[in-house]
């Protein structure tokens, strides 16, 4: 099946903060000069969700989008307000420790961008040692050819064992364009801006005993074979290009070929994140946005393309005014479609080929959905009866069919919210949870069966704390919130002296791996109290120990096991970046 970078837009909500990634030593990252057309810098506004491979929430993921940062929350949502993208680039960064970083590009429309990200858990796949030649396969044929020779992020010499983490992502995954990185959008070797269609991805991460990311060693290469996709095998090329993924362009570059070896591509590649083997052509910019008769926008529709010799069709997802926008092969002809809620056809056009580097922006489209209509709304109030002025109404069937099929829409200034949504059968039951991130708290989930047109929520409580969280600020960037999932102990050390009584307070977030950590362990450490030594903090964002940083951790609140813990920390520290000052308050169930 081929596939080109799918119209782009997708999914929804939070909180604020900064990157972290994984360090990068690929020694051959230089892109070449793209002349795609970028656009000139305008602000847009993004929703999105992030989820793992089992369709659960990925909580206290790191989002980046230029030089704004978000938190996932405990539903895996996040929220950008006026960030400075590019008119027909924006590049959405996901990290968090325990899987591959994940990212997406989009061509961003005027409403709320809609973006979908699924995250690939980094699970090794074999060890193997330095100094021999090894190979690492799967099950589905795809395997790596290692000689041995290994460096890690000082460019010396790697010896010992070697982790990999081996990843297939094959060109018929149904959540192709919500598992890859970035888009299909890529610079060929003469610097031309190129969309592509993917033959098979690979993705390899190396680390060695110790944790610490490997790379191919300088001089030396590995060999990688991809298998393809049975219904490709008719259309793909003896000799096939490829591309690897450069994370801080959000494109693909091109790098040497592969050759097909029977129903594989077999290649050798200098370095490992991405790589992709594709055809390329050149690319235009499409436009439509989707009406319902009343002349409202139809949300979260899926609108496909599809080419002549394409086995499959690929989608986008309109945002909240019915627009969906990507980049599109140029100079072909395309059939567009449009589904609705209950996976039917209800509008069918070819598409006239676009010229290359241009945008095209067709006719609004009017389409009549067979499910049935339902206008789902009300407004949220605070404890103090109130407005809720800063949140947003999360809404989901009982039933999910899709890992993606939430939906979320803000709040006004007012706490009015809306949702204009189709159901393939009468009655549906829904979900429905409001949420104030000014006050921390929430409606909780609210049950219901849709059994009128209107489904009106008058005054909607959100009154309900968030059980547990941590805020924390670094310098003068927005606040960032840890919720759900925490886990804290306050358990003795062991002690060569018996005269000594060692403590150690251990405060993370859970979920698989924390995106928020602070050790401390103390000689005659009395709670509640203060203390400035011996501590560790692990954040999105940053790390310290009390060799680094100056800050003091005051401890206001100690209970027994099941009450709460509530913390404060006031200070600075240093990283390589610099100085940072750094404060955090946390109110946290102990645990142990």
């Amino acid at each position: 099946m081929r596939k080109f970078y799918p119209l782009l837009l997708l999914l929804l909500l939070i909180f604020s903060c900064k990157s972290e990634t994984y360090l990068d030593i690929d020694d051959n990252n230089s892109t070449p000069e793209s002349n795609f057309n970028f656009g000139n810098t305008v602000q847009r506004n993004f929703q999105g969700i992030v989820l793992d491979t089992s369709g659960n929430p990925v909580i206290g993921a790191t989002v980046t989008i230029g030089t704004s940062t978000a938190q996932t929350n405990f539903k895996g949502f996040f929220t950008f307000k006026n960030t400075d993208v590019k008119e027909n680039f924006a590049l959405v960064k996901v990290t968090k420790s325990g899987f591959v970083d994940g990212s997406r590009v989009m061509v961003p429309t005027s409403g709320i961008n809609r973006v979908n990200i699924m995250m690939i858990p980094a699970t090794t796949t074999a060890s193997i040692n330095s100094g021999a030649t090894s190979t690492v396969s799967l099950p589905n044929g795809t395997k790596v050819k290692f000689d041995g020779s290994f460096k890690d992020a000082s460019g010396t010499t790697y010896s010992g064992s070697v982790n990999v983490a081996l990843y297939n992502l094959t060109s018929s995954n149904q959540y192709l364009t919500e598992l890859m990185p970035g888009s299909l959008l890529a610079s060929n070797s003469g610097g031309n801006a190129r969309i592509m269609e993917t033959f098979g991805m690979v993705h390899v991460q190396l680390t060695g005993s110790s944790g610490q990311k490997l790379q191919i060693a300088n001089g030396h290469t590995a060999e990688m074979t991809v298998p393809i996709d049975a219904s490709q095998t008719s259309t793909s090329p003896n000799t096939i290009p490829l591309w690897s993924y450069d994370e801080n362009t959000g494109m693909w570059k091109e790098e040497g070929s592969a050759t097909k070896v029977g129903n594989t591509y077999v290649g050798t590649v200098s370095h490992f994140s991405w790589w992709n083997c594709d055809v390329q052509f050149p690319q235009a910019i499409l436009k439509v946005t989707v009406k319902n008769p009343a002349g409202l926008p139809m949300v979260n529709t899926k609108v496909s393309l599809k080419r002549s010799s394409q086995a499959y069709e690929i989608y986008g997802i309109t945002d909240n005014l019915g627009t969906v926008s990507g980049i599109i092969p140029a100079n072909e002809t395309l059939v567009l479609k449009v589904y609705d809620v209950c996976n039917t056809v209800i509008y069918t056009s070819n598409v006239a080929p676009v010229a290359v580097g241009t945008t095209m922006v067709l006719p609004d489209i009017t389409v009549t959905p067979t499910g049935n209509q339902y206008v789902i709304q009300g407004n949220l109030k605070t404890c103090a009866n109130t407005d809720v002025t800063g949140g947003y109404v999360l809404l989901r069937p009982v039933v999910v069919a899709n890992y993606f099929q939430y939906t979320s829409v803000p709040v006004s200034s007012t706490g009015n919210f809306s949702f204009n949504v189709y159901s393939c059968t009468a009655n549906p039951q829904f979900i429905l949870e409001g949420y104030d991130y000014t006050n921390l708290q929430t409606s909780g989930e609210i049950p219901f069966t849709a059994n009128l047109p209107v489904m009106n929520f008058t005054n909607l409580s959100v009154c309900n704390s968030v059980s547990e969280f941590i805020s924390y600020k670094i310098d003068n960037q927005n606040v960032r919130y840890v919720l759900g999932g925490m886990y804290a102990q306050w358990t003795g050390l062991t002690s060569t002296s018996p005269n000594i009584i060692a403590k150690q307070l251990r405060i993370s977030s859970t979920s698989p791996a924390g995106n928020f950590f602070i050790m401390t362990q103390n000689n005659m450490l009395g709670v509640p109290g203060s203390f400035t030594t011996d501590y560790t903090f692990e954040f999105s964002g940053g790390f310290f120990t009390s060799t680094t940083g100056n800050v003091v951790v005051q401890v206001t609140s100690f209970s027994a096991v099941g009450a709460y813990i509530d913390f404060t920390v006031n200070g600075t520290y240093t990283d390589t970046n610099g100085n940072h000052t750094f404060t955090a308050n946390g109110h946290v169930l102990r645990d142990l």
